[in-house]
């Protein structure tokens, strides 16, 4: 195997290592990404349903005055026409009938200021959620800027790298480019290693001589027998 073929096998395998790289960058930037939008979703929802809290706490307030106005009109009502009436039996009931009134309105009273004291917790709840969704949004926004503008970045570099490796491959004899493309798709990610001191330098088993030779002539394309790169001469 010629000098100038390890130096292009070399390249190619400099290049498969950045593609490589890029696209794990790449895949984990758009997983980033999704996550980002999945927990700005999750404040938008939480904010809306603060918001919605207090809109249903809000009505509940009104309809507990309603109730209180309800409740202090019937006893205006029954305290009037108590002190029109003289007979006692009347009186009594109409008595009877005041203090039930008058615990019924206490009863709505004490509702209507545990509804206020309700909406007041519901609004401070969603002040705050409306403040970290507003942080959140910032935050989202700053943060998927940024992936986005990494991400076109590395869309240019992969583009120009594939451009290159597609060119360093075709400069190479289809044989070769045929086994380093067979041993780049084997089990083990580096395609090209050294012969050292006899030794495979990738996972150092002894390369027999005659074959030790060949490589170092250059006279042919060596694979290692035992995890499967292409050998070339140490340099």
């Amino acid at each position: 195997m010629e000098e100038q073929t390890v130096d292009e096998l070399l390249s190619l395998q400099e290049l498969d290592t950045m593609i490589a790289r890029s696209r794990v960058e790449r895949r984990s930037l758009i997983a980033e990404r999704a996550e980002v939008e999945r927990q700005f979703e999750v404040l938008l929802a939480a904010e809306a349903k603060k918001r919605a809290r207090v809109e249903q706490v809000e009505a509940d307030v009104r309809r507990a005055e309603r109730t209180v106005q309800a409740g202090r009109a019937t006893m205006k009502r029954l305290q009037e026409r108590a002190q029109d009436l003289h007979r006692a039996r009347e009186v009594a009931a109409a008595r009877a009938e005041v203090d039930a009134a008058r615990q019924n309105l206490d009863d709505a009273e004490t509702l209507l200021l545990e509804e206020m004291q309700a909406y007041d917790r519901a609004r401070v709840s969603a002040e705050e959620a409306e403040k970290a969704l507003n942080e959140g949004r910032s935050d989202s926004e700053g943060r998927c800027a940024e992936i986005d503008g990494r991400l076109s970045q590395l869309e240019q570099e992969l583009t120009r790298a594939e451009s290159h490796r597609r060119e360093t491959a075709l400069r190479l004899d289809s044989r070769v480019r045929s086994i380093y493309e067979r041993v780049s798709g084997g089990r083990t990610a580096q395609v090209l290693a050294p012969l050292v001191h006899g030794c495979c330098g990738h996972c150092f088993t002894s390369i027999p001589l005659q074959r030790q030779a060949e490589i170092r002539a250059g006279a042919s394309v060596v694979v290692c027998e035992g995890c499967g790169v292409i050998l070339h001469p140490e340099r």
